[in-house]
């Protein structure tokens, strides 16, 4: 590897800046045109009832309605999903909680479509409904799917066990128990871009072109292709750049594209189908709300001997990620996975249970469970270090896993994989003046700081997990890349390019990225568990080294030279040890004419799979992710003890990110999860309130704005992973997980009050204070 780069580390400006700034950046909304009929959907009118009549004449014979649709004028199959097919298109017995469409229909435009909406009439049995996990499991709970095979029992979809050691002698063991129940909401992905598709015939195939905000467009044409009634090879699916998706438009583009998509089969015509917000809010999947008793074995000296840990998941109405049969457990084997943190647990037991209710469905959002499952971790281990008196960094310390340790999978951590925990809590410890004197505050406003640490997986530990890349060079020097990956703002194209240009030593502005459309990528897999810039940009850089040693062949040909005396830089060949602007060298460009012309191929096909994860059961033992993203984030926090008003003052987060391939977008991936957190941690949640949601609006379900941020620092960490393209972890995700458990601990640290369930509104914490006080 060489030891000065060209482009990787440097914060090369983003490839989409200037057409996002000038509003020129096409998003999917972009792409309606006059000549599209407007799609709606009448979503049911009870959380869970069976559907006993439905009138739809009225409708019909509205003028401008083109289409009225029912379960019964589907063209495929009624179901689908990212994971498993278990979502009904339209419901055709039943309705499972509001969000279920009884009824679909195209008109020519708006106004028509919400007016034929009014006309269509439905008769309903109410049936029980179930907000809450704990209660649906119950073994008297009305079974939501009866029929399903995509569940253990009852309403059970999935249980995951994770065992280690002996869980029964380590609490034997064990001088000091801390047990404890702890509470997360569900939350919305709340992302700027509603979710919308535009189907068109495709009458060149026969088939149709979906274009919409997907964060996995294969991903997309598998659980669709079937609902059309269609080959996957008719199926175009394309996603231009996305407007924030956070795991969300996994789920949330196939209801609109299923919808959209059968509309358009039926009229023969193009179909645009937007939700409104409210309609994002009700219909679409969220973060899942857990329960967690997580109970705490150690000895006095602060050394972890065991855990027992268990967690309900509110799954909601349908599988989405929530986990189904191995290997697809999804989010539920996530926080089963984790429920050790980023500690040695030499005898653990941790069983993670997913359960329908009637709510939205759970789906993944940044973090996929993690973030949940440590709450109850890191609220742990602060309160083993507040009884025995020890710091809040030296715990973490001497429970971190180290090189050599196993995970409580039996996964063994090495630092060649880049194990960057130690040097994120020193740094952050240093930031912070964590050892020097701090104003706890008078009167009514008191002052704590906390921390939290984490670790987070690169990758989906799935047996398909991996990415593809082509890459064409053509005769004027240029470089097109295209993969499957989608752009929602985290800087892909930029990075990619960066590693292209790096491996081919070539000009980064002759590079051009493609991607998010099936017809035209490999199968890169889905945009989600910062995944991208390690899997694609391992297969980009395969791809990049092969044209690489092809043209180095060919410029050895035209120089007479052995390609092994041959050197690259900026977009020039030339003797190692020489200069590229020495009379000798060859232009990129020429090269790539010669080898044109004499039959070497300029497109290569570059791909990379991780070691092949799994995950055994019943124990949960196996190597579930290559490497892992470490760090700690640390918050001081001021609390008016009166009014329950909470400020968060200072916010310092370190990531090991293995390699920053460009600091300036690794920071904003930093500094935007930082916000989502802070959001999570102290406002948001989704109410919930027999299977509806009362608080579906803007106005009612409240989201961080730049006045609500704090001063912050981000800290970069680099502890290469030797797998990763030039070292490099994912970074999109681990950011938001820490930040909830710091400035629940920062608040637990000023004011006294231990509060295990967020988010920490002004509410909560007053009551907490006062119930302390009383």
């Amino acid at each position: 590897m060489k030891e000065q780069f060209s482009y990787i580390g440097k914060s090369v400006k983003r490839a989409d800046a200037v057409a996002k700034v000038t509003g020129k950046a096409k998003y999917s909304p972009d792409f309606i045109r006059q000549d599209m009929l407007v799609a709606k959907a009448l979503f049911a009118k009870y959380p869970h009832a069976i559907i006993k009549n439905i009138d739809t004449s009225k409708a019909k014979a509205l003028p401008g309605v083109a289409a009225v649709m029912t379960a019964a004028d589907l063209p495929g199959r009624n179901s689908y999903g990212p994971m498993v097919m278990d979502k009904p298109v339209i419901a055709e017995k039943k309705v499972n909680y509001e969000g279920d469409p009884v009824a679909i229909l195209a008109a020519v435009d708006e106004e028509t479509a919400l007016k034929a909406l009014n006309l269509i009439d439905v008769e309903y049995e109410v049936l029980p409904t179930y907000d809450d996990p704990r209660e649906a499991i119950k073994d008297d709970a009305y079974v939501i799917h009866p029929d399903t095979i995509y569940k253990e029992k009852g309403n059970l979809l999935a249980t995951v066990g994770v065992d280690c050691g002996d869980i029964d002698e380590g609490f034997a063991k064990a001088e000091i128990i801390i047990e404890n129940d702890y509470e997360t909401p569900m939350v919305d992905h709340a992302y700027m871009e509603q979710d919308i598709c535009i189907a068109e015939p495709d009458h060149q195939t026969g088939g149709i072109i979906i274009t919409s905000a997907n964060q996995a467009v294969f991903q997309g044409r598998r659980a669709l292709a079937g609902v059309y009634g269609l080959p996957q090879s008719k199926v175009r699916c394309i996603a231009p750049l996305v407007g924030g998706g956070f795991g969300g438009k996994e789920d949330s583009t196939l209801d609109v594209s299923a919808v959209a998509g059968v509309l358009s089969i039926k009229t023969g015509k193009p179909v645009q189908f937007m939700l409104t917000r409210e309609e994002v809010f009700r219909t679409t999947g969220k973060r899942h709300a857990c329960y967690i008793t997580h109970k705490l074995g150690a000895m006095k000296d602060g050394t972890i001997v065991a855990m027992d840990v268990k967690t309900y998941l509110n799954k909601g109405a349908y599988v989405s990620m929530g986990g189904a049969k191995s290997p697809q457990y999804g989010v539920t084997m996530r926080t089963a996975v984790y429920s050790g943190g980023t500690y040695r647990v030499p005898n653990m037991r941790a069983r993670s249970y997913s359960v329908y209710t009637n709510c939205t469905y759970g789906n993944a959002f940044r973090g996929f469970g993690v973030p949940q499952i440590n709450f109850a971790v890191e609220s742990q281990i602060e309160e083993l270090a507040k009884t025995i008196g020890m710091d809040s960094f030296e715990i973490r310390r001497k429970n971190m896993l180290r090189h050599g340790d196993k995970t409580i999978t039996g996964a063994y951590m090495t630092e060649e994989r880049g194990l960057g925990l130690g040097e994120c809590l020193d740094v952050v410890q240093k930031e912070m003046g964590w050892d020097k004197p701090f104003d706890r505050g008078t009167g009514h406003i008191r002052r704590g700081r906390g921390i939290a640490a984490f670790k987070y997986g690169s990758g989906i530990p799935l047996f398909f997990e991996g990415g593809n890349a082509m890459l064409t060079l053509n005769t004027d020097g240029s470089l097109q890349i295209h993969f499957s990956c989608t752009e929602m703002g985290q800087g892909t194209t930029t990075v990619i390019s960066q590693l292209a240009a790096e491996v081919l030593d070539m000009n980064i502005d002759d590079i051009e990225v493609f991607i998010g459309d099936t017809s035209t990528s490999p199968d890169s897999g889905p945009t989600v568990g910062s995944r991208t810039t390690v899997m694609v940009g391992n297969a980009v850089c395969d791809g990049a080294r092969q044209l690489r040693e092809r043209m180095l062949k060919v410029a050895g040909i035209m120089l007479n030279a052995d390609p092994r005396d041959l050197d690259m830089e900026a977009s020039k060949i030339f003797f190692k040890g020489g200069h590229k602007d020495m009379d000798e060298a060859l232009d990129f460009a020429d090269v790539i004419k010669k080898a044109y012309l004499t039959q070497v191929p300029l497109s290569a096909i570059g791909t990379w799979y991780p070691p092949q994860p799994g995950l055994a059961q019943p124990r949960g033992q196996g190597v579930t992710w290559h490497s892992y993203a470490f760090g700690v984030h640390g918050f001081e926090v001021e609390v008016d003890v009166e009014t329950g008003e909470l400020t968060l003052v200072k916010s310092t987060f370190a990531c090991d990110v293995g390699k920053a391939l460009n600091p300036m977008l690794v920071e904003g991936q930093m500094e935007g999860a930082t916000g989502q957190s802070i959001g999570w941690a102290i406002m948001e949640e989704h109410v919930i309130n027999n299977g509806h949601m009362e608080n579906a609006t803007m106005h009612d379900y409240l989201i961080p704005t730049s006045l609500d941020m704090p001063e912050h620092k981000s800290l970069i960490v680099e502890a290469a992973n030797n797998l990763g393209p030039f070292g490099a972890k994912g970074v999109g995700e681990p950011g938001l997980i820490p930040g909830a458990p710091a400035i629940r601990n920062a608040v637990w640290d000023a004011t006294g009050v231990k509060i295990n369930s967020i988010p920490l509104t002004p509410m909560t914490l007053v009551k907490a204070i006062k119930g302390k006080k009383s």
